[in-house]
């Protein structure tokens, strides 16, 4: 304890006990070994490109091999402990340069495109992830920093093993407790000036869609073309064409003016097969100055973490839903 309250003490006093004062000094401390490092002679550009680019296209490719084999799966192993991986080794080098930044970079970009080429993901799925990526290696760097800071030299060789046990701990738990994925619902409502037997034919089968495309749609969720349905009548086949792909569907529910629902029997758009489509629903409800069409999706996934996929794919699902409900609101409108 002490004699004296804190006003009464002195600045340098303060100082000694204060948590701001403690924070700040770890943060100088922290910049200068930033700066010791900026200031060392390090290996050339080149050589350190080369190495660092090395380091992070092994654990690209590594943990791409174990995707493949299905000892990891599209979980917090591939999307969080890979790029902290690959932060925390580049941060073991002795040297920092610019050019670990790109090293960075071209590995992430590498296992992105062994993913896209392989068909194991779509492009639009790489857009949205990459931000995450990211920020996992951002974090790696530090955690690297703070272990190179604090172990002593001589065990540093011994730390470089943590990525790997990270990878390996992390694939045989998600494998251990792997659970069926859960259910998900989204839905989204349009209300239109017209009957609702009017409506329902202008959405049971559509020649032509040419919706006005929404910025997730821009970059690579994939567009519908048409929907075409074999017969008016429970039981029959509903098929609907992207650009890539299609979508089957049989007709589970068929009532003119009120329910129009499908399963989805086959799923064949390229890079989702982590995604799982259940159902296709429309309804229709008569409200003042119109009819209210609801369309909603069901599905499972199997991204982890849910957190952040959770809300990717209600975002995706959703700019599917307001490009087809768009283009019947426009078709509507053409032919009054």
């Amino acid at each position: 304890g002490h004699a004296r309250t804190f006003a009464e003490m002195t600045l340098e006093e303060k100082n000694q006990l204060s948590h701001r004062a403690k924070a700040f000094e770890g943060m100088k401390e922290f910049l200068k070994g930033v700066r010791s490092e900026v200031e060392e002679k390090p290996e050339t550009g080149k050589k350190q490109f080369l190495i660092t680019t090395l380091l992070t296209i092994i654990i690209s490719v590594g943990s791409f091999l174990l995707l493949m084999n299905e000892f990891i799966g599209f979980g917090i192993t591939l999307f969080i402990i890979v790029p902290f991986s690959i932060g925390f080794t580049l941060r073991h080098r002795p040297s920092w340069r610019r050019t670990s930044y790109y090293a960075i970079f071209t590995g992430l970009v590498m296992f992105s495109l062994l993913l896209l080429t392989a068909g194991l993901e779509a492009f639009f799925c790489l857009a949205v992830v990459f931000p995450l990526m990211v920020l996992v290696v951002t974090t790696g760097i530090f955690a690297g920093y703070l272990v190179r800071k604090h172990i002593k030299e001589e065990n540093m060789l011994k730390t470089t093993l943590i990525p790997v046990l990270l990878i390996g701990i992390s694939g045989s738990v998600e494998n251990a407790v792997n659970s069926a994925p859960s259910l998900n619902k989204i839905e989204t409502s349009l209300i239109l000036p017209y009957k609702k037997e009017i409506v329902f034919d202008y959405i049971k089968s559509v020649d032509t869609l040419a919706g006005t495309p929404s910025l997730l749609l821009n970059i690579g969720l994939p567009i519908p073309q048409k929907c075409i349905l074999e017969k008016e009548e429970t039981g029959a086949k509903r098929i609907c064409y992207f650009e890539m792909g299609s979508i089957e569907e049989v007709v589970t529910e068929y009532k003119p003016g009120e329910r129009l629902a499908m399963k989805v029997t086959n799923f064949g758009l390229p890079g989702l097969h982590w995604l799982k489509f259940e159902d296709a629903i429309y309804t229709f409800k008569e409200v003042d100055g119109g009819t209210m069409i609801t369309r909603t999706t069901t599905y499972t996934s199997e991204l982890q973490p849910r957190l952040y996929w959770n809300f990717i794919e209600q975002k995706a699902i959703e700019a599917e839903h307001d490009y087809v409900l768009g283009d019947l609101k426009r078709r509507l409108e053409a032919h009054e």
